[in-house]
């Protein structure tokens, strides 16, 4: 079915099927981005997909080994997709390997700069309400982004996360120290906000975007003088992961509260119930080790 096929209709078959599977918009995205990229080049070469088709593509590219990574996986997918649906006879990525890639160290923010960070947040309910909660529970923006009211539980202290990777819905606990910097936002948060995003941007009063949480996180860092370590909402996941194995928390429950979806991590989980897990929390929390007043 190789033939003269036009790659463009078949890609835009894939993108609509992945959506349909369900995924994210930022994945899709992804995927839009790096097949558009690799169509795009097939069509201005006047070349048909074939591995050696892939080989000169990736060949081409001007970028360092982690984002040739991320190239591949997508195109792997692609390519995947492609064969299962009859587009292609043969799966042309199969003879394309990895790029090995060099290990690379995740932004950590130290013990004082989160001090630093938590105390230049506290001028503004929201801001403290927002590093505290990517603090003590380790959620990805997006998941923060994606929060609403209904989804807090003060007296459980817990988030519930609906929007997680994979459309994987997950409890999420926090400390006193974050229950009362989140009380204390939602008594300042504006009767006016356009929906029941739990944080809003305060310009619009819609729930605050990714790149909006993202820019407030690092003009927050910038304020409080961290230099040295990138300060965004990932650091602060990053930060929790690591503050809580420093703790004494154990990798399977970390899993579970980062939520890892993967089938390999999967099979490594040690399911608890949402209790097991609460007080695992309370005992390792990195907000609540640092007994602050908010």
């Amino acid at each position: 079915m190789a033939g003269n096929l036009d790659w463009e209709l078949a890609r835009q078959d894939y993108l609509l099927a992945k959506q349909l599977q369900g995924v994210s918009p930022r994945t899709l995205s992804d995927y839009d981005g790096g097949t558009g990229q690799f169509v795009g080049y097939l069509e201005k070469n006047n070349l048909n997909l074939t591995t050696a088709s892939i080989r000169q593509f990736l060949a081409g590219l001007d970028v360092g080994p982690v984002t040739l990574g991320i190239r591949i996986k997508v195109l792997r997918t692609f390519c995947r997709w492609l064969h299962s649906e009859g587009y292609l006879k043969t799966d042309v990525m199969v003879p394309i390997p990895n790029p090995k890639t060099p290990t690379v160290f995740p932004h950590v923010l130290p013990e004082d700069d989160i001090r630093k960070l938590i105390q230049v947040a506290k001028k503004r309910p929201r801001d403290l309400a927002i590093v505290l909660v990517l603090l003590d529970t380790g959620i990805r923006a997006s998941e923060c982004c994606s929060l609403t009211l209904d989804d807090v539980d003060l007296d459980g202290r817990s988030l519930l996360v609906r929007n997680g990777k994979g459309q994987k819905e997950r409890y999420v606990f926090f400390s006193d120290t974050t229950a009362r910097a989140i009380s204390r936002w939602l008594a300042y948060r504006p009767a006016d906000a356009c929906d029941d995003a739990l944080f809003i941007s305060q310009k619009t009063r819609e729930g605050m975007t990714r790149n909006c949480l993202c820019v407030a996180i690092k003009r927050l860092g910038a304020r409080a003088g961290i230099k040295g370590t990138r300060c965004s909402p990932h650091s602060c996941r990053h930060t929790f992961a690591t503050q809580w194995i420093k703790a004494g928390g154990d990798t399977h429950s970390l899993q579970k509260m980062l939520g890892h979806t993967t089938t390999r991590m999967a099979e490594k989980y040690v399911h608890l119930v949402g209790a097991d897990v609460s007080e695992l929390h309370r005992r390792y929390s990195p907000v609540g080790r640092l007994r602050l007043v908010a």
